[in-house]
């Protein structure tokens, strides 16, 4: 077990911006209030998407309380979602 999963984190922590912290085997961080993930803490940070729309898609976020929510961000014809003005493809997300 990870040091880090034994140090209890509140929840008011984890949404403040750069906060990260451990859920079992994933390394979890707020990354300015979106939600990503990676697992056992290798590989690119990934964003985690909750569902399709025609041109846009569901993100988790994490508001200040530290709860997950679900933010509408567009994709483009690419599989390019947008957040914070930046472009991220397929290696970025996860569905």
């Amino acid at each position: 077990m990870q040091q880090l999963d034994l140090i209890p984190m509140a929840p008011t922590e984890k949404g403040t911006p750069g906060a990260s912290w451990w859920a079992g085997a994933w390394e979890c961080r707020n990354h300015d209030g979106y939600f990503q993930t990676r697992e056992q803490g290798r590989g690119p940070w990934k964003f985690v998407i909750y569902g399709f729309g025609d041109d846009d898609v569901s993100v988790y976020g994490v508001n200040p309380f530290g709860e997950l929510i679900r933010q509408s961000v567009p994709i483009d014809q690419q599989d390019r979602i947008t957040i914070l003005g930046r472009k991220y493809g397929r290696d970025n997300w996860q569905h």
